[in-house]
């Protein structure tokens, strides 16, 4: 068996914590540089990253007959097959403070299998499911697309990144990509997306306060006399929604079935799971 260069185990992903937000912080920055970022930005070009953002809030089981969790539900059981990762390695490599280590991402589809028995656990669709619960009742933003950073990372060969599928679950301290939003190149930006058919409305109630602007990791939220305003360029996560002590922020949505078909259509686009 042809020995790799570098280990893919859970050891020397510690020892890369060590040195993970330094180092991450920069790449992300060279990605809008002239020249060089053609070079440190091929992981994340159009061919190697696209997510789509599910945003965080229970309330919408009242009102609504589909609820983004209910897209991220149907491609877990759709899955082939799930690797859950112990510990979330942005959390660690910046040390949070906010949110559990603890929760770390899901791998699905085929090229899994490959992943390193030290680096992740093989797990049923009920323990998949009972993950995304944890994740949801932290608080976190669940992030899924094709994230090619990631099979890189873990030593799968190229020719099976089509059958492989990121499920993450970020916080905007400690995320790479929420964290440094407003440094990656622009096209890098667009790159993550909000759903189809969902809608953020700021109601009478908003008195102003200000927490909801400076929790928005993307900058979409901005005050106007004493009410908060949501641009064009918010992803749609419910982070401004969660934070909100007068619950005057809906994340509401428009046509669940447009949701529901537009997400599946756009995940499948990304990889082949099943």
């Amino acid at each position: 068996m042809k020995r790799k260069l570098i280990p893919r185990n859970w050891k020397t992903f510690l020892k890369v914590a060590a040195v993970w937000q330094p180092v991450t912080d920069l790449w992300t920055r060279t990605t809008a540089w002239p020249v060089v970022g053609r070079l440190t930005g091929w992981i994340v070009n159009r061919d190697h990253y696209d997510v789509t953002l599910i945003p965080v809030n229970r309330e919408l089981e009242a009102g609504s007959t589909v609820v983004p969790r209910q897209a991220v539900e149907e491609i877990i059981r759709r899955s082939c097959h799930r690797v859950i990762l112990p510990l979330c390695l942005c959390r660690v490599g910046c040390r949070c403070q906010d949110y559990p280590m603890e929760i770390g991402c899901i791998f699905m589809g085929e090229a899994t299998r490959q992943i390193d028995p030290s680096i992740g656990r093989p797990v049923t669709v009920e323990e998949a499911l009972a993950h995304v619960e944890r994740a949801v009742d932290a608080g976190l933003v669940i992030q899924i697309g094709r994230v090619d950073p990631d099979p890189f990372m873990l030593g799968i060969p190229m020719r099976d990144w089509g059958r492989f599928l990121t499920l993450c679950f970020c916080c905007p301290c400690c995320c790479i990509a929420m964290r440094n939003i407003n440094n990656w190149d622009p096209d890098i930006r667009s790159r993550i997306h909000r759903m189809e058919g969902l809608r953020i409305e700021v109601t009478e109630e908003c008195n102003g306060c200000g927490k909801c602007v400076k929790a928005c990791f993307t900058g979409a939220v901005r005050l106007e006399g004493k009410r908060a305003v949501i641009g064009e360029e918010c992803k749609g996560c419910g982070i401004c929604a969660s934070v909100c002590p007068k619950g005057a922020i809906r994340v509401e949505v428009n046509d669940g079935d447009l949701m529901m078909n537009e997400f599946l259509r756009r995940v499948e686009s990304y990889a082949d799971v099943t």
